[in-house]
């Protein structure tokens, strides 16, 4: 006599295998198929199955239960197919009846539908119907003999899922690499006798489910929206995909997010370890990245000739110290910009924190283009000189440089010291907000006039305007100006005494730019870190390229803009030539114009590198060539040069699981900074913080109409 049967139970399109033992009775089998479907009510399920010909056999009680042994032992199989309805369901659509009514006026006959008023109730209060995201996860356990990919983490992964979805909680009795086995959490006091047990199997080295019970008898499983085991490896595999996608996650967007999908509310701590978890399956561990970081070095020296990358490490300790990356493309690619360069360091937000260097150098289009970075302890001298040594190797010899940065100590030092004869300002932004910091104590009407002044001198284009514009600065002055001034030289922040080109660059803006760029990145490990700079890098001139193939200006399209825009300035001045290439223009007040020596008294075309209104008047009324007095940095022929070259992958297949010995590279000693780690940037000292006026409650402050938190 058979004492097992297999029952295939099919529900809502849904199937599932139920083993089932002659000495069960029917409340155990209703028990096993409620856990199966958590929507179904043990006292409404109803059941039916087939067998010899004969369709829609009842199984209602124990005595059924009985012959559907006795059947299928005659018959001789060994699993039958169960039919499983909600019965509630069933009868309220049974209840609703057509009958014919009285005829109307005209003789036809009416069809009326006989609706429950228990139907209409929720009618006055209706709600969209939302499928959960974690619908799917009462179907991750079936049945005996399935298996699992991966360790046992996946297998765990898996139940876990299971058991919120099902509404229960569950102990592990056993949980190592090779085995896992789960109870019910109330098996000792309810005597409830659910459980699962999988162990790896050798042959495959799967994951196999080798004996189980589904059947819950500790009471009604009721799902929450609190569950012990919505763990951060729970949350860690349900944002993996997020977190790839954005580098930034916010643990409060993932508390949202996961209420609304998946229907459970986690704490904020949950969410942050989740998100930690994530980035570490993700991007890797931030220690092992620093040993993957030599293989990196040596692939993309290999797979981009030309480039210059230099890793220094400490010999005895095995620690790492400082890394210089400037792909090929990039430094053949600077050779075709302008020979100005942007200087600036960020902090880096990774566990080991560091600072990432750069050098931005500015294309024909006045966009920015990255020419090399480095990733260093900290922002010193010494490591502002080793930046700087290495720069200079991949520039081109003889090449008249001009650097733009901010007033670090330790830069202005080593830039002294490595380009001697190189321009060098600085940016104007800062000093500004450095200046509003030294007249703190005074009033802010007299802080912004003292600041506009200064912005009239360092702006003045000849030293006559210069010293008219200094005298104004000084004459209302109480010490604090000049104090200011004493250590500050007019070559490093006046148009009037700087020595170089600057291209009409005052700020720092660019190197900025670049910072905000990468800011996404500078939380990633190293070797990650890295590879994706070199990613974006890469997308950034394969973009560039493609879209100045489809130009059709000879010079770049923002410059032509500027000289439609000073043409039409123009249009109403009258020109009067002087001879030899001198030209009076009467544009009151008048100017004089050397197209031979491309200068103009107004000192522009001289201050940017670009004709101004003057000149292109003078060029058009003269019929002469626009585009032989324009510097070749701006034409498109040579912005097409400057992102000629590639950037070739780097296809981290290659990387092998573990470093040889020789390879291996340890992160830095860093001690961690006491209190919270910041995420905003620290403002500079006088750095200007713009309030705005809320259109809600009309206080002055940060905040808007929507981000307004007052109670109206």
């Amino acid at each position: 006599m058979a004492s097992e049967l297999i029952m295939m139970c099919q529900h809502d399109g849904k199937f599932a295998a139920i083993r089932m033992n002659r000495g069960h009775d029917f409340s155990t089998v209703i028990h096993k198929i409620c856990a199966r479907w958590s929507d179904l009510d043990p006292d409404s399920v109803i059941l039916n199955y087939s067998l010899n010909d004969t369709e829609h056999i009842i199984l209602d009680n124990d005595d059924d239960l009985t012959t559907m042994f006795q059947n299928a032992e005659h018959a001789g199989i060994d699993d039958i197919m169960i039919t499983v309805r909600d019965g509630a369901k069933f009868f309220m659509a049974e209840d609703v009846q057509v009958t014919p009514t009285a005829k109307s006026d005209t003789g036809k006959g009416k069809q009326t539908m006989i609706v429950d008023d228990d139907d209409v109730i929720p009618s006055f209060c209706s709600h969209k119907k939302v499928k959960l995201l974690s619908s799917d996860w009462s179907d991750g356990i079936t049945t005996v003999g399935q298996r699992f990919e991966g360790s046992a983490s996946n297998f765990k992964n898996v139940l876990r899922k299971f058991a919120i979805e099902r509404g229960f909680e569950y102990t592990l009795a056993k949980n190592d690499k090779v085995r896992v086995t789960a109870h019910c959490k109330y098996r000792t006091v309810k005597k409830c006798m659910w459980h699962v047990h999988a162990r790896i199997m050798p042959e495959n080295e799967y994951f196999h489910i080798l004996d189980m019970d589904l059947a819950h008898t500790c009471g009604f499983a009721v799902r929450t929206l609190t569950n012990p085991h919505a763990t951060a490896e729970l949350v860690a595999d349900l944002v993996g995909n997020d977190v790839r996608g954005k580098h930034q996650t916010r643990p409060v967007d993932v508390v949202k997010g996961i209420k609304r999908d998946y229907g459970l509310n986690i704490s904020y701590h949950q969410a942050w370890w989740g998100i930690e978890k994530a980035r570490g399956l993700v991007f890797g561990d931030y220690v092992k990245s620093f040993s993957c970081l030599k293989w990196y070095v040596g692939v993309a020296k290999s797979t981009n000739p030309g480039s210059h990358i230099d890793l220094e490490s400490d010999e005895e300790t095995k620690r790492f110290k400082r890394l210089f990356v400037a792909f090929g493309a990039c430094v053949q690619g600077f050779n075709h910009c302008r020979p100005l360069i942007f200087l600036d360091a960020a902090h880096l937000k990774g566990r080991y924190r560091g600072t990432i260097m750069a050098a931005t150098g500015k294309n024909g289009n006045q966009g920015i283009f990255p020419i090399c970075f480095a990733i260093v302890d900290g922002e010193t001298y010494e490591n502002w000189r080793w930046f700087l040594e290495h720069l200079c190797s991949i520039l081109m010899p003889g090449r008249g440089i001009t650097f733009i940065s901010d007033r670090h100590t330790g830069l202005l030092m080593a830039r002294r010291d490595i380009f001697p004869e190189s321009g060098h300002g600085y940016c104007l932004l800062h000093l500004k907000r450095n200046l509003r910091d030294h007249l703190k104590g005074t009033t802010r009407a007299y802080r912004e006039r003292v600041v506009s002044e200064f912005v009239r001198c360092a702006y003045a284009p000849t030293r006559e305007n210069f010293h008219q514009n200094m005298t104004k600065l000084l004459s209302r002055d109480d010490g604090k100006v000049v104090e200011f001034l004493t250590n500050l030289r007019y070559e490093n922040w006046s148009n009037a005494f700087f020595r170089g080109q600057r291209y009409g660059e005052v700020t720092s803006n660019v190197a900025e730019s670049f910072n905000a760029w990468i800011e996404a990145e500078r939380h990633l490990p190293i070797t990650i870190l890295v590879d994706e700079l070199r990613k974006k890098i890469m997308n950034l001139m394969s973009e560039r390229r493609e879209e100045a193939s489809k130009w059709g200006c000879q010079i770049c399209p923002e410059m032509d803009k500027r000289m439609r825009a000073s043409f039409n300035e123009s249009r109403t001045w009258v020109v009067s030539a002087a001879g030899d290439g001198v030209y009076e223009v009467h544009s009151f007040p008048n100017v004089t114009v050397d197209i031979i020596r491309r200068i103009c008294s107004c000192q522009k075309w001289q201050l940017t590198g670009f004709p101004c209104s003057h000149a292109v008047i003078v060029l058009s009324s003269s019929g002469k060539d626009m585009s032989e007095y324009v510097d070749p940095y701006n034409f498109s022929q040579t912005f097409c040069a400057s992102y000629s070259n590639s950037i070739h992958p780097i296809p981290t297949v290659w990387m092998p699981d573990r470093p040889v010995d020789e390879d291996f590279l340890l992160p830095p000693l860093c001690k961690k900074p006491p209190g919270r780690p910041k995420n905003k940037r620290i403002p500079s000292r006088g750095e200007n913080v713009t309030f705005i006026r809320c259109g809600r409650c009309g206080k002055m402050g940060k905040h808007n109409r929507q981000t307004c938190k007052d109670a109206m």
